[in-house]
């Protein structure tokens, strides 16, 4: 007999499931200790079932980290409706870069350090004009450069390269670990300052 035809709500219920018991073995035992038998075993479902509900094991872990990354972002979209200046509205957005990076150590890892597999497909990808996050420090840039307090230039290259200086200042220390470099938030807080004198000028 045809096993019966779950509702959205059931379907939700064991996705989300399934991403719990994939974070307590995340949490409890690191990242190697998290396969899709070992989470299947832990949700007390078929591993046909996990690749169901998750294209992959890198898509599962990857879907813990989106909300708290969803999160930031609509933060950042605040700070920007309350910044008086343009200069103030990207400071704003990477300071709270920053703080998340040290509040979230974790997701700031596993998810904006995520190097994926040369095993794993390739996800489509999207244009930055349709992402929240990269949109806000766009558009920053580009009213700041209408009101000629910024540099003239692809404000979408320029926020770019102005995420990349900071993202590179606290993943620096991360991934040279082995080296006793300066702490990566007070670097990243160098960086931020030089990044805005230098589209000012």
């Amino acid at each position: 007999m045809a096993r019966p035809t779950l509702t959205d709500e059931q379907r939700q219920i064991v996705r989300n499931n399934i991403r719990e018991a994939a974070a307590k073995l995340y949490v409890e035992n690191g990242r190697s200790s998290v396969s899709v038998r070992a989470v299947a075993e832990s949700a007390d479902v078929s591993v046909g079932t996990v690749y169901a509900y998750f294209g992959s094991l890198s898509e599962l872990m990857q879907s813990l980290w989106r909300q708290p990354v969803r999160k930031l972002v609509q933060h950042m979209a605040r700070l920007v409706e309350g910044a008086q200046t343009p200069v103030d509205q990207l400071d704003e957005l990477l300071q709270a870069y920053v703080r998340f990076a040290v509040d979230n150590p974790q997701v700031f890892k596993s998810a904006l350090l995520f190097v994926r597999p040369e095993s794993a497909e390739l996800p489509e990808q999207t244009d930055p004009a349709d992402d929240q996050f990269f949109t806000l420090f766009t558009q920053a840039i580009a009213s700041g450069q209408k009101q000629g307090q910024f540099r003239i230039g692809d404000p979408s290259l320029l926020a770019q390269m102005v995420i990349s200086a900071v993202h590179g200042s606290l993943a620096l220390p991360i991934n040279f670990h082995r080296l006793a470099l300066h702490n990566g938030t007070e670097v990243a807080e160098q960086t931020i300052a030089a990044q805005l004198e230098w589209l000012q000028n």
